[in-house]
């Protein structure tokens, strides 16, 4: 998909670059696939609106053709909300939603995001063509199984065996296949190669 163009949105770590976001950043850009990966405001305490303004910033920037947005964590929660209000011009061809914790029972730093299960997959929806979801089996950042978060959704949902965030902390720094799924590649979501459980 020469025309491809990646939206990246970071969750509360921005500045790790053994994150996989990271690596996927470097792989599109070798490939001189257009990426960007903003730098979110604040994320010891964000704000939905600090970073929604960034957000849509970025999509205006993001041009025409197969605009994709892959998002982790938060990221995935702010795409959700952002999007159910784009306009047509700025919604993507798809998403990528990775890992996304439990929307209701955000509190304390990250209340402004706090929304209802039904709420954030709705907006997945509204601003993409198709949304793939992919999580693990136990998230420490989930409070119910991924089918039940995105139950009545309508999305394309892979949920990988073990526990753990889908970031470094469980082993996946550098992971393959978020980039096969950028590239168009219809292939199964598989673990990264340096993957284990948090509960091993």
């Amino acid at each position: 998909m020469t025309d491809t163009r990646v939206l990246l949105l970071h969750g509360m770590s921005p500045r790790n670059p053994s994150h996989w976001l990271w690596p996927l950043a470097e792989q599109l850009r070798e490939r001189r696939i257009p990426v960007q990966l903003p730098l979110l405001p604040q994320c010891g305490a964000p704000s939905f609106e600090a970073w929604r303004d960034v957000a849509l910033q970025e999509l205006e920037m993001l041009g025409d053709g197969d605009r994709v947005v892959v998002a982790h964590s938060l990221g995935t929660v702010l795409w959700s909300l952002l999007a159910a209000e784009l306009p047509d011009r700025l919604k993507v061809s798809r998403a990528l939603l990775v890992a996304p914790p439990t929307p209701r029972e955000l509190v304390h730093s990250v209340a402004s995001f706090r929304c209802d299960d039904d709420v954030m997959g709705a907006g997945a929806r509204a601003g993409a063509g198709a949304v793939t979801v992919v999580g693990r089996e136990v998230d420490p950042h989930r409070t119910q199984s991924l089918e039940q978060l995105t139950r009545g959704w309508g999305v394309d949902v892979h949920e990988l065996p073990g526990s753990g965030h889908l970031n470094p902390a469980d082993g996946h720094g550098p992971w393959a296949w978020p980039l096969e799924w950028v590239l168009g590649s219809s292939a199964a979501p598989a673990l990264g190669g340096g993957a284990f459980s948090l509960h091993a």
